[in-house]
């Protein structure tokens, strides 16, 4: 079984179609290891009557990948599908995934393939450290540090920003420990509508709310 090299592939386009793929960057040396970060936004609120703050789900954010990988010009690991120097490999590296395509006006769209990863995405950072040289002081080899941020379609992106709207109308059922206040802040982004929505759903003791209990938040015109 052949060697499957990790590939990067650029594309003008957020389909990542064939038809919009700019180029592509095989790394010469697999990475020994990638880590894959899941994060969640929070807002932090307080409630009536309480000191303290919790946190309160927002929304989940775009995943990272965080991998390294060496460029290698000594000649010691060889490479069919290049006889570049490495500050060829860098500078081939940095025009796909870094710099400013002015076609799209931004940097390119990425892909990462290795195996069964298949990772769609745009370059949040990456830094070279150079770690050998020739007498004259070019380099010969170098380590990449990558990170990419995945790319979320804009109509994935709508439906949550439609689910967290202020303008649509929600409904949502009391569990235990939450308060009138934070639930208004989860929906508009603001606890001072709590009266308001108390007297929407005819709640007689706000301060209370019974688990189970369905409460209305209608939209609202800010």
């Amino acid at each position: 079984m052949s060697l499957e090299k990790l590939k990067i592939i650029a594309y003008k386009s957020s389909s990542f179609g064939s038809s919009d793929k700019v180029d592509e960057f095989s790394v010469m040396i697999n990475p020994k290891e990638y880590s894959r970060t899941h994060a969640i936004e929070y807002a932090c609120t307080q409630g009536m009557g309480t000191s303290g703050t919790g946190p309160k789900y927002v929304k989940s954010k775009p995943e990272d990948i965080k991998l390294e990988f060496y460029l290698d010009g000594t000649g010691a690991i060889y490479d069919a599908s290049t006889d570049d120097s490495v500050e060829d490999q860098v500078k081939k590296f940095k025009e796909l995934v870094f710099d400013y395509n002015g076609e799209i006006h931004s940097n390119n769209y990425l892909q990462l393939l290795w195996g069964s990863l298949t990772f769609n995405c745009v370059l949040e950072q990456f830094t070279v450290n150079y770690t050998m040289f020739k007498p004259n002081g070019s380099p010969l080899r170098a380590k990449i540090d990558a990170t990419f941020k995945e790319f979320i379609d804009p109509a994935t992106e709508a439906k949550e920003a439609n689910r967290q709207s202020p303008d649509v109308t929600h409904k949502r059922i009391v569990k235990a420990g939450d308060t009138l206040p934070n639930l208004c802040y989860q929906i508009y982004r603001d606890s001072s509508y709590y009266m308001e929505i108390a007297k929407t759903n005819e709640l007689v003791d706000f301060r209370n709310l019974t688990p189970g209990t369905v409460i209305r938040f209608p939209s609202i015109k800010k």
